[in-house]
């Protein structure tokens, strides 16, 4: 999806068209990530967000940063969006790191948004902030999350198991309920 690498069999159709027949550039403004691992620059919110697209407008970057459940936290802080955090600097938690990355993402207005366990270190408000996010892109955005916890997983409206690398099942949180027996194991694992 991220188009790191081609497929080694089959194609990636991008609405009927082999994706290898767009352009690099044109494919990355339509596809965002965000990854495991939140990562933030040493430089301003607003730096970090805009992430060096300069055709980013701050209007644009308070949007996302609303999308992304993290404007009201930037407001409290000491300068605002011109707040400067980095890897080291203390000014951040993680959930904010990853709310930041997040907003990152959503700065350009994807048409694709891939997401890399974004609640795996969560705190639980952290993790219902990213929730309430990931439910109102998905209204106008392609949104997938590869994740192990089921919770992540709840904004989904199709789920695809995958078992040894292959795909078990595909369907709704119901569906698999009823047709997965992995699934439903992991379910019952998580609810203890």
């Amino acid at each position: 999806l991220l188009r790191l690498r081609d497929p080694d069999s089959g194609a990636l159709l991008v609405n009927g068209r082999d994706a290898r027949h767009l352009r690099r550039t044109e494919w990355q403004r339509l596809v965002s990530y965000v990854p495991q691992t939140s990562q933030v620059i040493w430089g301003t919110v607003r730096d970090n967000i805009r992430f060096h697209r300069q055709w980013i407008t701050d209007d644009q970057v308070v949007a996302a940063a609303r999308d992304a459940h993290i404007h009201d936290d930037i407001l409290t802080w000491p300068e605002g969006y011109d707040t400067v955090i980095g890897q080291r600097a203390s000014a951040v938690s993680g959930g904010q790191r990853q709310r930041i990355c997040l907003a990152r993402a959503l700065a350009d207005r994807p048409q694709v948004l891939v997401l890399d366990e974004p609640t795996s270190a969560l705190d639980v408000r952290s993790e219902e902030l990213v929730q309430e996010s990931l439910q109102h892109v998905k209204k106008e955005t392609i949104t997938v999350l590869v994740a192990h916890r089921l919770s992540t997983l709840a904004v989904c409206d199709r789920i695809v198991v995958m078992v040894d690398g292959r795909v078990s099942a595909i369907g709704s949180h119901t569906d698999l309920m009823e047709e997965s027996d992995f699934f439903r194991e992991v379910h019952e694992i998580t609810q203890r």
